[in-house]
């Protein structure tokens, strides 16, 4: 574990909330926009999930000095989604009351927790509008998870996707993949709301620019999205042309946990660090 610690602190801010708030302050101050994520997931008890919406609401209220707004992203199985649905809205219900005019933006987790994901979202964003949603490009459901998002004005944060999906879910090749994200994006682009593009890809980037040029996509319709530690000259080159770009910023004890299932739910994830970590550091990059 402390091998790994060292490795993991360049893509998470801390393992408490006192060590990840300079590095939250220090990207507001720099032009970022911040997607906050206390690690955890996948809670067995009742007193783990309102122990981890505790820190949520102590998160908020560390954040409320600052004139910024930010994104918290939250996986409902941190709140009780496997305990008990109802018990987990309602804790997600007490955070979207103490927010402010920050966003809760819900993280989308395996597939077997999908279908709840949407619906909880949408029956909370009734009420409280400024909770979105996270959509994994590669579900074959997803196209129509973003039409209904469009339709009912959930801003959606759209990744490729990272678990482990079977072939009867999910794209396999990540040609069919990145190929849906474009079109996903696209969309979103046009007709989203306050849509998050996340990825690091620099070819998808550099058609989806070809794209907000052509179509004259205004810059403050939507944001840019990605990892911290990860592709950071990308960030600055992309805030540099004069776009928004949140930066998605985990912390927690749970770090080993989400470092190892990064590295190891697909086979594509290390080659991805260990690639991205060269080409930032050789300054071996396609976008200018």
């Amino acid at each position: 574990m402390k091998l790994l610690y060292p490795f993991a602190r360049r893509f998470i801010a801390g393992p408490d909330l006192k060590t990840a708030l300079p590095a939250i302050c220090r990207i507001q101050e720099s032009g970022y926009f911040s997607s906050i994520d206390i690690l955890g997931e996948s809670v067995a008890t009742r007193p783990q999930a309102e122990s981890a919406k505790s820190e949520y609401l102590k998160l908020f209220e560390s954040l409320d000095s600052i004139n910024h707004s930010f994104d918290f992203s939250i996986k409902l199985s941190q709140l009780g989604l496997g305990i008990d649905r109802e018990f987990c809205t309602e804790n997600l219900r007490q955070l979207a009351r103490a927010m402010g005019n920050h966003t809760i933006r819900l993280d989308m987790e395996g597939s077997a927790h999908t279908q709840n994901t949407l619906e909880i979202c949408g029956e909370t964003h009734k009420t409280y509008p400024h909770i979105g949603q996270a959509i994994q490009a590669y579900l074959f459901r997803s196209e129509n998870d973003v039409r209904h998002c469009i339709d009912n004005k959930i801003s959606i944060r759209l990744c490729k996707g990272a678990y482990k999906e079977p072939a009867d879910v999910a794209l396999q090749s990540m040609d069919k993949i990145r190929e849906n994200f474009f079109k996903l994006s696209c969309q979103l682009l046009k007709e989203g709301y306050q849509p998050a593009i996340a990825t690091h890809d620099e070819n998808l980037l550099g058609k989806l620019l070809d794209f907000i040029g052509q179509e004259r996509i205004k810059p403050e319709s939507f944001y840019f999205e990605m990892l911290y530690g990860v592709r950071r000259d990308l960030q600055k080159i992309l805030k540099d042309k004069g776009y928004r770009v949140r930066i998605y910023i985990p912390y927690g004890k749970a770090w080993l946990p989400y470092t190892l299932r990064r590295l190891v739910e697909k086979k594509e994830n290390l080659l991805f660090v260990i690639t991205h970590l060269f080409r930032e550091t050789f300054g071996l990059r396609k976008l200018h």
